[in-house]
């Protein structure tokens, strides 16, 4: 039985079977040829959850096939043409399969060429690569390739894209990628832990003994926080002014409840500040905004927020790019691919 109305226009027959799968969750997506979202499955266990029980290689492919199958089984029945393709870290080393890492420079619009196929009974699961910058010191993403594809697709028209125009894309979270491009090109990114620190900072540290969880979201000990790191010493490093988040309150110049949102203003400060210094730097008379590439961000509203307001006190103007970017990344680069090009699998 069909789970799509029976009006619904030939146009949007299903085509592509989306997965955003990570460490700890799994989301799938029914999509159209024009990227349309017909329908998603309910959320699925990330790679952690899936492969708990396994210990061989062996038994991590069937806990993975049988997870694809309990969200993707339903639509594999109903619309067996339907190609899936998959991001995230279900292509690492405790995935599906350990997809190598594309070095940089890499053109986003060349991950199709290097997808690797795992076999399933249903047929094969595409999945895409990360990304590596290798050195001393390399970084490594997995999925964040993706959502800037599907967030370049949104912010810019892709038929038109300046293959020389730089921009700079961040994607605040619990760990935030600060990605460099030269039209899709990614030429640099970093990796920061400001999120998953903050969780830590303010749930499991000293400087959580003196703070109550605000029922609103505190802007001003937002600013407060922002300001502090800015006007601190950019040598010291946010370690010289995190303990003002205890000795601030205990000294009854901070509410309690003020202190999450402060920290969040000291991290999120330092980490937005020092990513201007190295990679938006301002033109030799220092007009705002000028001769600087183009800054745009990605993720949760509310904590990409926080980011542009630090930014726009930097004088960096940044556009916050709102939708599906995941579904989109993943079209893009299943047209490449030619996925949806070819006879369907149960056509074959």
């Amino acid at each position: 039985m069909s789970h799509l109305p029976t009006d619904y226009p030939a146009r949007h027959d299903p085509r592509l079977i989306a997965l955003d799968w990570g460490t700890s969750s799994a989301r799938a997506y029914l999509l159209d040829a024009l990227g349309t979202v017909l329908d998603d499955a309910p959320w699925g266990r990330g790679i952690l959850e899936v492969t708990a029980q396994a210990i061989t290689a062996q038994e991590r492919r069937a806990a993975f096939e049988e997870e694809f199958e309990r969200m993707c089984g339903r639509w594999l029945d109903e619309y067996p043409e339907a190609v899936a393709l998959a991001s995230g870290m279900v292509g690492s080393n405790q995935g599906w399969a350990d997809v190598p890492y594309q070095h940089l420079p890499q053109d986003l619009t060349s991950l199709a060429d290097a997808l690797t196929e795992v076999p399933t009974r249903r047929g094969p699961v595409h999945i895409v690569p990360g990304l590596l910058s290798d050195g001393p010191l390399p970084q490594v993403m997995r999925g964040e390739e993706t959502q800037i594809l599907g967030v370049l697709e949104l912010a810019v028209d892709p038929e038109n894209l300046d293959a020389r125009a730089e921009r700079v894309v961040a994607l605040p979270g619990t760990h935030t990628k600060w990605v460099r491009l030269r039209g899709s090109e990614v030429t640099d990114f970093l990796t920061v832990m400001t999120g998953e620190i903050y969780g830590l900072l303010t749930q499991h540290s000293i400087l959580a003994r003196l703070a109550r969880r605000p029922e609103t979201p505190d802007m001003e000990a937002f600013d407060r926080g922002v300001q502090t790191s800015l006007n601190a010493d950019p040598d010291a490093g946010i370690l010289s002014t995190l303990f003002l988040a205890r000795t601030l309150p205990l000294t009854r110049r901070l509410a309690a409840e003020q202190v999450d949102d402060y920290i969040s203003g000291l991290m999120i400060g330092a980490e937005v500040a020092s990513c201007v210094r190295g990679w938006l730097p301002s033109s030799p008379d220092h007009s705002p905004g000028s001769d600087r590439p183009e800054v745009l961000l990605c993720g949760e509203p509310q904590l990409c927020g926080r980011y542009q307001r630090v930014l726009r006190t930097l004088d960096v103007d940044a556009a916050i790019v709102a939708g599906d970017v995941v579904t989109r990344g993943l079209r893009r680069i299943a047209l490449s691919a030619g996925l949806l090009d070819r006879p369907g699998k149960g056509m074959e």
